[in-house]
């Protein structure tokens, strides 16, 4: 086929790979610098949006891109998504939800797009990772140097960090998105580090990073992020599977084992916290299964639920929970094939340093699907990044056998 490799780009490719690697920013950490929600809106669709929609028409729609397995799921998935909204008992709006899924759409392409120009990618991925970074350790700095937050255990246990606090800048509103949010760019420095040769001043700098990022997550007190964050990092190093990430893992083990040693009073109050009222949700969830197991209660469909204390809770708490509740069988089977198509295609590209970000970033995202994230076809916000981003490096990996894909091109006439 005559025309422009993605991979190999060249004039109006270049310059819109440039272009969607600015949006694609902006997506990642555009929460952080601006504190005005229509500015952040304004950036992604004339930085990421549209850039994305003119490289799609150029490409003639793409086919290559969306006739892959995970693509195709995917797109049997929204439509699902799309047809729930007519059930009785859905809540979202069919152009509400059909702009969302589009959007969703565009995002996926963009960041596919960007991995098939690696240069691009790691650019964009090594300075998300130094401003998220940055954010972080100004965070720290700031709550505890300026305001003076209590380091106490008893006090900053339900003081958790959520915000810079100040002029509304990186407030994630709520401490388990941050620890969500942050954690997502602690596995993404794990890449940098295991990916790249770095000299010892650089060495230095990913440790500062990284020592920054894991005490914003830390200080969330958000034990989902926790978990997420230390099994997509152990997956990430783990199939590296070099001597430096073999070492930092015996390094980390360590490090844990002396934590709970120090810390064990601690641990002892959090098992005592448990799930904080988790397990009440879900065994009501389960009380009302028969009700929506098959066909789902609609999309958008909030799952009430109020404690004997009066506090009353508008979701399942776990995202597969939850799309049970919304989507039914047919839902949950269609997530689950996206799922498992997405991990085969990881699987199937292994060779490349790429997909195996893409496989850690979704486990991490797995892991805290299970009791912190409640919703996933949402306008962008911080669940974009945990969840569809990864979901586009995947999608935007290619077996290096495959001459369809290789071949794929711009094509302007």
């Amino acid at each position: 086929m005559n025309g422009i490799r993605i991979d190999q780009p060249s004039g109006m490719v270049r310059v819109l790979l440039v272009v969607l690697g600015v949006g694609v920013f902006a997506q990642l950490c555009g929460l952080l610098f601006n504190n005005d929600g229509s500015r952040y809106a304004t950036q992604l669709y004339l930085g990421l949006f549209l850039p994305a929609l003119l490289l799609l028409v150029g490409l003639r729609l793409a086919p290559t891109f969306w006739r892959q397995i995970p693509a195709i799921t995917f797109l049997i998935l929204i439509g699902w998504v799309l047809l729930a909204t007519q059930f009785e008992g859905s809540r979202d709006e069919l152009g509400r939800t059909f702009k969302i899924v589009t959007l969703i759409a565009l995002y996926l392409f963009a960041v596919g797009s960007l991995v098939r120009s690696e240069r691009y990618f790691h650019t964009v991925l090594l300075v998300a990772v130094a401003v998220a970074a940055l954010f972080a350790w100004l965070t720290l700095y700031y709550q505890f140097g300026i305001l003076d937050k209590p380091m106490d255990y008893s006090q900053f246990r339900w003081k958790r960090l959520r915000e810079l606090g100040w002029e509304g800048y990186a407030d994630l509103r709520h401490p388990i998105v941050a620890g969500l949010y942050y954690g997502t760019f602690a596995v993404m420095l794990t890449f940098i580090f295991a990916r790249f040769k770095l000299r010892l001043w650089q060495l230095a700098l990913v440790a500062f990073a990284m020592l920054g990022l894991v005490a914003y997550v830390f200080f969330t007190f958000s034990r989902g992020a926790w978990f997420a964050m230390g099994a997509g990092g152990f997956v990430l190093l783990v199939i590296f599977n070099s001597r430096k990430t073999w070492s930092v893992i015996g390094t980390v083990a360590v490090l844990l084992l002396a934590g709970a040693y120090l810390f064990w009073p601690e641990i002892q109050a959090e098992r005592q916290i448990g799930v904080n009222g988790r397990d009440l949700i879900w065994a009501e969830w389960l009380r009302r299964f028969p009700e929506f197991w098959l066909s789902g209660a609609g999309s958008g469909a909030e799952f009430k639920f109020r404690f004997p204390s009066g506090f009353t809770v508008f979701h399942s708490h776990s995202l597969y929970l939850q799309l049970w509740y919304e989507y039914g069988l047919p839902g949950v089977i269609l997530f689950a094939l996206f799922i498992g198509s997405l991990f085969w295609k990881g699987w199937k590209c292994r060779a490349q340093p790429i997909a195996k970000l893409g496989v850690a970033l979704l486990v991490f995202a797995m892991v805290a699907m299970v009791s912190d994230i409640y919703a996933i076809f949402l306008r962008p916000n911080p669940y974009w990044v945990v969840f569809w981003f990864p979901v586009g490096i995947l999608l935007g990996v290619r077996p290096k056998d495959d001459e369809a894909e290789l071949n794929e091109s711009l094509v302007i006439r």
